[in-house]
Parts: C-alpha cells; structure tokens; sequence
C-alpha cells in the first residue's frame, strides 16, 4: 500500500501574485455586513446617562437621614462625615 499523500505543487504561471489561493478566493466573495445593535446600544447609553442622575438624588435628603437615625448622638458637627461615609458606600456598591 502506498500510505503517501499526493499534493498539487503545480503553480499558475498567468498568477503572479503571492497570494494563496484560498486568500484570493475570500477576496472574490461579497462580504456580509454585521449589523449594529442600535436598540441594545441605545439602552446601554440610557442606562450610564440614568445612573449619575439616581446617585445625585441622595445629596438633599442624605443629611436629614443622618440626623433622623441619631447616629451622631445630637453632635451635628458629625453629621458631614457621617453623610460622607454615606455617598462614598453608595459609589463603592
């Protein structure tokens, strides 16, 4: 039995490119678009505009919340760093 592989080695003397074949061959081929996801980007956009306007609603009310919960034991001068340890946890989640 005669286990060889037989390969064309023949070359096209009307090509003069160094090209392989299949290479050309894709070039001949029409490409297909992908299309973009506009509706999954756009939600994606409304999303990071949505998410900088919720974390500025907490600044009115956030010093209120503090001295409500009385962790300051009535010392207001606490207050701001209370509210401060407050917003930074909420930008750390």
């Amino acid at each position: 039995m005669n286990d060889q592989i037989q390969v064309d080695t023949r070359v096209d003397p009307k090509n003069t490119s160094l090209e392989s074949p299949v290479a050309t061959q894709d070039k001949l081929e029409p490409k297909s678009r992908t299309p973009l996801p506009k509706f999954q980007l756009f939600l994606v956009c409304l999303i990071q505009f949505a998410e900088p306007l919720t974390a500025s609603v907490i600044y009115p009310f956030v010093n209120q919340f503090v001295r409500a919960t009385g962790i300051t034991q009535g010392d207001d001068r606490k207050t701001g760093y209370y509210a401060g340890v407050i917003v930074s946890f909420l930008f750390y989640i």
